[in-house]
């Protein structure tokens, strides 16, 4: 199996068909961008994200620890679905968001709070009582 190919089975199971259907062809393709795509494919999803030593889990929790400190609220979502898809449950993807809170301060998890509503409630979770009281919130 090529790099290449790793990286997209990678990116299928964290992702989605979709996702790894798209990411394949830009990297694939000549178009501007495409350098970039084929370098997260083949090094950051089939190098890094298959390393031993931290499994996709914890991998999702540092991931999305970093994109709350760096307030990127889109890379943050994608992150989140990732981590779902690996096996987080929304209570310790919540816990995540606890834990970086006094390090990174309130506005950094508002703004991942509001991509967090959004993954949510696009795969339904949003009727889950226990969250559901946390909507006002979001």
């Amino acid at each position: 199996m090529t790099n290449r190919e790793a990286g997209i089975d990678v990116v299928r199971a964290m992702m989605g068909d979709q996702a790894a259907v798209k990411l394949s062809a830009s990297a694939a393709s000549n178009t501007f961008g495409a350098p970039i795509a084929a370098y997260a494919v083949d090094q950051v999803f089939a190098d890094i994200w298959t390393r031993p030593g931290l499994d996709r889990r914890s991998r999702s929790l540092v991931s999305m620890s970093v994109m709350i400190a760096m307030r990127q609220p889109h890379e943050f979502a994608i992150h989140m679905g990732a981590g779902l898809n690996n096996g987080l449950t929304l209570k310790e993807i919540e816990e995540v968001l606890i834990q970086a809170l006094p390090y990174v301060g309130y506005p950094a998890i508002a703004t991942a709070l509001v991509a967090a509503a959004e993954v949510i409630k696009e795969r339904g979770l949003d009727a889950d009582e226990h969250y559901a009281g946390h909507r006002g919130l979001l």
